[in-house]
């Protein structure tokens, strides 16, 4: 099973992480989210529920990383 880490922005969309829950290094996914949150101001919310989200778990299997739109 594969999970993804998309982003979404002005620029288009695109996959910022590629991962297989079951064998991923979780800490490792939740810091390469973290720090693209602290570098871009992105947040993570769940595809599923459309909830933000604070830690990533291995149920989750689409989290979809959302970008300050100016303005808005």
């Amino acid at each position: 099973m594969k999970a993804k880490i998309l982003t979404f922005s002005p620029a288009g969309d695109t996959t910022l992480l590629d991962y297989d829950p079951e064998i991923a290094d979780m800490e490792k996914v939740n810091r390469v989210i973290a720090e693209y949150e602290a570098k871009t101001g992105a947040q993570p919310f769940d595809m599923a529920t459309g909830e933000r989200i604070e830690k990533v778990t291995r149920e989750q299997q689409e989290v979809l990383m959302v970008h300050p739109i100016a303005g808005g």
